[in-house]
């Protein structure tokens, strides 16, 4: 978070320096700015900062992914029935329809 929000603040810090300086007439604030609502850019540029984080940490879990548990972990393979004893049941049945 630090290196967005840093970049970020040193932005937010310029643009309103640059507000607050008066022009060679004397009449203040930046030409480029006077359209500009200082508070609502702030609120653009912490919005900004969240989305950043949030690609960052998207980008750091493709790179790095979480551990998936194992199959034997997620299954109860005692709750699995025995299917030995049906395939040996209805093998000759599938056999006899088969003449």
């Amino acid at each position: 978070m630090g290196k967005n929000s840093d970049a970020i603040g040193v932005i937010i810090l310029l643009l309103l320096l640059a507000g607050t300086m008066g022009d060679k007439n004397g009449k203040p604030g930046f030409s480029l700015l006077k359209g500009l609502e200082p508070v609502s850019m702030i609120d653009d540029f912490h919005r900004m900062v969240n989305v950043m984080e949030k690609l960052d940490s998207m980008g750091q879990m493709a790179i790095n992914p979480p551990k998936l548990p194992e199959p034997s972990q997620l299954i109860n393979t005692s709750a699995i029935p025995n299917l030995d004893g049906l395939m040996e049941m209805v093998g000759p049945l599938l056999n006899n329809l088969n003449k």
